[in-house]
């Protein structure tokens, strides 16, 4: 995939792509004419990390440790 088609996939903006492959979040080599090839695996991979982290964060927030209305 290219980069215009992982953000599409990712929700997130073609600057934020960039910033990942810079980052090695995700995985890419240039062609001949300056874009990038995506591989579809490494962001999947990284869809999916993100996906559990934001699970794991909600799941950790109860009115116990923050009730309402204090």
């Amino acid at each position: 995939m290219n980069i215009n088609q992982a953000a599409s996939f990712l929700f997130v903006s073609v600057p934020h792509v960039k910033r990942l492959l810079e980052r090695g979040d995700i995985t890419g080599q240039p062609n001949e004419q300056g874009d990038y090839v995506i591989g579809d695996t490494s962001v999947e991979k990284y869809k999916a990390e993100r996906k559990r982290a934001a699970k794991e964060y909600l799941d950790s927030q109860t009115e116990d440790n923050d009730p309402v209305g204090l």
